[in-house]
């Protein structure tokens, strides 16, 4: 959870402002038992990590200097989205034709627990020691160019949505295997989920998170 407000006044400040203090509880329980994170000097934003899906959160801010913090700001709600879909890709395959692969895979549909799935990410790499390329795809199926000496490349595919990045499944992809299925599948590491939220009131809060990919 990304979030900024407006400073305080240095009039309004007694003695030397030190920072902010952002406090968040979940809805249904009470503030004093809120979570909270600090700020150091004038910066106006934080971020905050550790936040459940799919859950009502009440932020709040205030100042603070040596003396303790001051009021409140108004507080404002936010909900974060559901979780991307935990299941990964599956049924992989792939072709070739000339200076292109082929790959596709079953699309993933999202339950009703989990956020939509509006696309794939492709994070392809072409041996352990390249660096790895980024494709996006908005269907379960995508054509890669590959250069006429290719041998094999390994791919990492995962569904991308509001809810954020789902779980990835790896693939190793050889020239000489012709269509083949998916080798490896790396369903039990876990994915990060972000959203975007904005409100029109003092306080204004954006929940993301740092896509792997």
């Amino acid at each position: 959870m990304d979030v900024s407000w407006e400073p305080v006044e240095q009039g309004e400040v007694t003695g030397v402002l030190l920072g902010y203090e952002i406090r968040y509880w979940k809805d249904g329980d009470k503030e004093e038992a809120a979570d909270r994170v600090r700020t150091a000097g004038l910066v106006t934003s934080a971020h905050v990590t550790g936040l459940n899906p799919n859950t009502v959160y009440h932020v709040s801010v205030r100042a603070y200097n040596r003396a303790g913090t001051g009021p409140p700001s108004p507080s404002t709600n936010v909900t974060t989205t559901r979780p991307p879909p935990k299941r990964p890709p599956g049924n992989i395959s792939w072709s070739f034709s000339g200076s292109t692969v082929s790959i596709k895979w079953d699309p993933v549909v999202a339950k009703a627990d989990e956020s939509a799935v509006t696309g794939y990410k492709m994070l392809y790499r072409q041996d352990s020691h390249s660096a790895p390329t980024l494709y996006l795809a908005s269907k379960s199926h995508i054509d890669i160019p590959i250069p006429e000496d290719f041998t094999h490349a390994f791919v990492q595919i995962r569904v991308t949505g509001p809810g954020g990045d789902g779980t990835p499944a790896e693939v190793h992809i050889l020239r000489n295997s012709g269509t083949s299925m998916m080798v490896e599948d790396s369903g039990t590491r876990p994915a990060p989920h972000v959203v975007v939220i904005t409100t029109n009131s003092l306080l204004m809060v954006a929940l993301i998170s740092s896509l792997e990919l």
